[in-house]
């Protein structure tokens, strides 16, 4: 059967259900950890969006709150990218489900600069200004109601830039994780995964949602090979 990609997909990931197997759960973070360090381009991404920009004014300290952070392996290695360059920087990491809550605090609860909480964003979210907004493979989760929702609220509360590293929706991507997801096996890494993809992004898409939301003039969609698709939001000069 053809996958159609014309349309983003609405079916939800089985790590989505609050009742899916733990076990299967826990060690689809760790795949994911692993995959993300090979295919994620999440270092580059950080190194030109958060740690060239936070280099500006080096003396300061910095607040970086990632959404839906996952294992946090992704914030322990910006932690450790950011002081090994003499920046100072703390990292509030949100997730949605307790069990990846206690994975994440087990694995770097003892991080330098590391905050871990239980919180849902969408239904409570923090009235606290921070100096950027991170999130990998967030948005894709989301309706595109809920993405317009979740700009408007947060670009005022962001000093400098919002980033959403997420997925191009193609037959290329599609067909590359689906290989790469063979050497990840017994748990939903390759059925989520995916599902992600189906449910990711066009770059105009990107651009009508940051349009949607009234702040297409300080966006800008990057496409990073393989399959990345990176939405930024700059803030204004105060």
């Amino acid at each position: 059967m053809l996958i159609d990609f014309t349309a983003r997909a609405t079916h939800s990931e089985l790590m989505d259900d609050p009742d899916c197997n733990g076990t299967l759960l826990l060690r689809t973070v760790c795949q994911f950890a692993s995959i993300n360090r090979l295919v994620g381009r999440y270092r580059t991404i950080l190194r030109r969006e958060v740690l060239v920009d936070m280099q500006r004014e080096p003396e300061r300290e910095y607040h970086l709150l990632d959404m839906g952070a996952g294992g946090c392996d992704i914030d322990a290695w910006l932690l450790t990218a950011a002081r090994n360059l003499g920046l100072k920087l703390r990292i509030t990491a949100c997730d949605i489900d307790e069990r990846i809550i206690a994975y994440a605090r087990s694995n770097y609860g003892n991080v330098p600069g590391l905050k871990v909480v239980y919180k849902d964003l969408l239904a409570d979210p923090i009235n606290e200004t921070v100096d950027y907004v991170f999130a990998n493979h967030f948005l894709h989760h989301l309706s595109n109601g809920q993405i317009t929702t979740l700009l408007k609220h947060w670009y005022p509360l962001v000093r400098r830039k919002m980033v959403f590293s997420d997925l191009l929706r193609s037959p290329g991507s599609y067909c590359g994780y689906a290989l790469l997801s063979l050497f990840y096996p017994h748990s939903f890494a390759r059925t989520d995964g995916l599902i992600s993809i189906r449910r990711g992004f066009r770059p105009a898409e990107l651009v009508g949602l940051a349009e949607n939301a009234g702040f297409v003039r300080r966006s800008r969609v990057q496409h990073y090979h393989p399959g990345r698709l990176v939405l930024t939001l700059t803030s204004k000069p105060e």
